[in-house]
């Protein structure tokens, strides 16, 4: 397999081990390193260390887990294995879990789940890379389907080492097409969508992996999580379409795992100050603002939202059932002129929130109390989907342990913890779809965004009316997180924005070329060409049959797949077969030396007692016969009892 089909796979088979089980480092973590000490067995190594454990685990999953927790892996696979099976295999570990010794050792428990994961994962794979054909996109420029879950695992990761990049991600890699082929799928192909939501799932629990996560602790009860604005317009409907489910979904599980949901009176203000922008550049046929798009979409007029905003705090706690928490004005005054408010309003563009995201997270640093060094642990959180808040916490919080910030996709791992085996269901929809619309933002430019993108081109000197015309036409082309960069850099450096955009203006006008002669020879090629909705009908007509003989191909082999063929096998399972005879033969073995000792003991007794041997037969055969008459009389006495029970 390559590299894809290994990442892919192996989060099928994480996602497969994690089904129904609470105890995730016994479960699944644990088996992960029997299956790798069997990898490295098949290499034909009897000495090894946990670095190379490490090696195979990653090779194999695509998963960089600390060393540290490779070692105490390899411990608790010591631990977990009977003294009979540890003289067996000559299992030793030493200077706890750097290096070990292992002989030939074959876990194939789990071999079956292994090759479900990579049938689950090539027809996915299959079934994306048919569906990119089928909208004639260039699938040598586009990233594979591995590469949309890894991104995910890597932010996770990022996260929950409370350390590094949480964004780590080129804004050139585009992933919207993984997202619109999940979203054909959601509706057409059901076992297909399955996969996709267990494949989550296993980029979850690889996250918790490489990033050395402790599983041990227990969770506190009764957290507190603090929304944030556009959590909060999330929740209530006036964001984008696709952004509301997934996050009244996680507010569901946090209020079903124990948790309270509070705003503070800061973050109500700050909203009701968001709508009224909205409610001033209101437009009744182009929206102005995502706001007043979704307004224009649930079929709102301005008058609507002029009310809705007037009786905003009413709306928002009774709509979302939560908590509101008053932030005095002591604590406003006394934060309001801190290190970290200022250093927040410099990175910003729009500076006017800097205060409101500072006093939020120094709230919640007051009411924890104290420095927090266990995600479990923390009772309060801040709850955002500003990744850019999250990394300026983790520079300037003087006091380092865990950040007061939470995304919600982390919040959502975490709280899956809580009792995986019951939540699996809800994280995977949940997760998922949170995930797909993380990605649509990211490459989908907002209202907002867009506006600022055209004030900020007409900032930068020496741009010509053609070529501003020619960026401002380009936002549909270029994603989001590229538009919010290049406004950034912007605020920084004009010159160097200058030189951004010209690449911008040169990209779009190859693109135009391009599609110019792409359409030039299709009505060359096609002068009886059928009209351009026929054309789509068909092709989504083929695009559904073929990936509805994927799903049933995929069914066919799951029903065929205990009947295996030897080529089928795994290496692990060939390992075990060959172990496994090798055992049957050294038995056989026993067995033929044993007879043979029988043979030889009785020739020599013969040989010793062979005048005596009329006596001894003599007593052979009275024994029999006596053993005869008593086993004839004990059947006799019950079939009496039989007889006189049945009367």
């Amino acid at each position: 397999m390559n590299k894809n089909e290994n990442i892919l796979t192996g989060y099928c088979f994480l996602a497969a081990l994690t089904e129904n089980q609470n105890d995730l480092y016994n479960q699944v973590y644990i088996p992960i390193c029997k299956r790798a000490l069997s990898l490295y067995s098949l290499r034909g190594k009897t000495h090894g260390s946990a670095a190379d454990i490490k090696s195979i685990i990653s090779e194999e999953y695509g998963i960089d887990v600390p060393l540290l927790i490779i070692k105490k892996l390899i411990n608790a696979t010591f631990k977990s294995l009977s003294n009979k099976a540890r003289k067996k295999y000559n299992f030793n570990v030493f200077q706890n879990g750097e290096l070990f010794e292992i002989q030939k050792y074959s876990f194939s428990d789990l071999e079956i789940e292994y090759k479900k994961g990579q049938r689950n994962a090539m027809a996915l794979q299959e079934a994306f890379q048919t569906y990119l054909k089928s909208e004639d996109i260039d699938t040598t420029g586009q990233p594979p389907f591995s590469a949309f879950l890894d991104k995910n695992k890597k932010h996770l990761a990022a996260f929950f080492k409370n350390t590094g990049d949480i964004n780590g991600e080129s804004v050139e890699i585009s992933y919207i097409y993984h997202v619109t082929f999940l979203e054909h799928i959601e509706t057409n192909n059901h076992n297909l969508f399955e996969i996709a939501k267990g494949l989550f799932i296993g980029s979850i629990v690889a996250g918790f992996l490489e990033s050395g996560f402790d599983l041990e602790p227990k969770f506190e009860s009764n957290e507190i999580y603090f929304l944030d604005t556009p959590i909060v317009l999330r929740a209530l409907d006036l964001q984008k379409e696709e952004d509301t489910h997934p996050i009244r979904e996680l507010l569901e599980i946090i209020k079903k795992t124990g948790s309270k949901i509070k705003i503070l009176s800061i973050t109500i203000e700050e909203i009701r100050n968001v709508i009224a922008n909205a409610i001033g550049n209101y437009n009744n046929s182009i929206p102005t603002s995502t706001i007043n798009e979704a307004c224009l979409r649930l079929g709102r007029n301005k008058a609507w939202l002029i009310t809705y905003n007037g009786n905003l705090e009413k709306n928002i706690l009774e709509t979302l059932n939560i908590e509101k928490e008053i932030i005095q004005d002591t604590f406003i005054t006394k934060n309001e002129t801190t290190k970290d408010v200022k250093a927040l309003q410099e990175r910003r563009i729009r500076k006017g929130n800097a205060l409101h995201d500072v006093l939020s997270y120094l709230y919640v640093r007051s009411l924890r109390g104290s420095s927090v060094s266990l995600f479990q642990k923390a009772k309060v959180w801040f709850l955002t989907n500003n990744t850019e808040l999250l990394k300026f916490n983790r520079e300037i919080n003087p006091n380092g342990g865990i950040t007061e910030i939470v995304l919600p996709d982390a919040l959502t791992g975490l709280l899956w913890l809580k009792n995986p085996a019951k939540l699996i269901h809800k994280v995977k929809s949940v997760g998922l779809s949170e995930l797909m619309a993380i990605t649509l933002n990211e490459e989908i430019a907002s209202n907002e965004l867009i506006n600022e993108f055209e004030s900020t081109i007409k900032s930068v000197e020496g741009i010509t009316q053609e070529d501003y015309r020619i960026l401002l036409e380009s936002v549909a082309h270029e994603s989001a997180k590229k538009i919010e960069q290049f406004n950034e850099i912007a605020e920084q450096d004009k010159d160097q924005a200058k030189v951004i955009a010209q690449k911008i203006v040169a990209k779009e006008r190859s693109r135009r070329a391009k599609n110019q002669k792409e359409i030039k020879d299709a009505q060359s090629a096609q002068k009886e060409a059928l009209s351009i909705k026929e054309q789509e009908e068909i092709k989504n007509k083929e695009l559904l049959e073929r990936l509805a003989k994927i799903e049933q191909d995929l069914n066919k082999t799951q029903a065929d797949a205990n009947n295996q063929s030897e080529s089928s096998k795994t290496q692990i399972e060939k390992l075990t077969d060959e172990i496994n005879a090798h055992k049957a033969l050294v038995q056989k073995q026993y067995i033929r030396l044993f007879i043979g000792l029988g043979f030889l003991i009785i020739f020599i007794l013969i040989l010793i007692f062979k005048e005596n041997i009329d006596k001894i037969w003599a007593y052979i055969t009275g024994f029999i016969t006596a053993s005869g008459w008593l086993w004839g009389l004990g059947s006799f006495l019950i079939n009496m009892y039989k007889l006189i029970k049945g009367k």
